[in-house]
């Protein structure tokens, strides 16, 4: 079916447009560029703002705050396999960490202290001014070696 005017393509049915060749390379061209846009999007470095005083301004990447999580956690053996999610909740900046622990670890102990520690080092070490706490999420178990 070829189209003669514009009100032809405004009066066709679901399946007529479904039979039409052009409408499914919209569809395909319209997932090909929302594909691009997340693509390029996970590329974009992002920089999270730790301080900034009369000197200058003071950022760290998002792999950066990644890692000193994840070394951070390194100090605690019954905690493993950390992961972080960074969440920006109006002014401030909150890390959801993701961890296996062992069956037999005090939870409750182990966050306090992990939470400790890494508040200290983000406060007390990198001047984060926007630092808004941890929160911890159990993913899994460790399995005893």
């Amino acid at each position: 079916m070829s189209f003669s005017n514009i009100k032809d393509i405004c009066h066709m049915t679901f399946a007529e447009a479904i039979d039409e060749p052009l409408y499914l390379y919209a569809i395909g061209l319209l997932v090909f560029l929302i594909a691009s846009l997340f693509v390029i999007r996970s590329f974009k470095r992002e920089l999270i703002p730790v301080f900034s005083d009369e000197e200058g301004l003071v950022q760290i990447t998002p792999h950066a705050l990644h890692e000193l999580v994840r070394k951070t956690c390194e100090a605690f053996p019954e905690v493993n396999s950390p992961s972080t999610r960074i969440r920006k909740d109006a002014k401030e900046l909150r890390l959801d960490i993701h961890v296996k622990v062992k069956p037999d670890c005090n939870v409750k102990h182990t966050r306090t202290l992990l939470r400790e520690r890494l508040e200290e080092v983000m406060i007390a070490n990198l001047n984060f001014s926007n630092f808004g706490g941890v929160d911890i999420v159990i993913k899994g178990f460790q399995e005893e070696a």
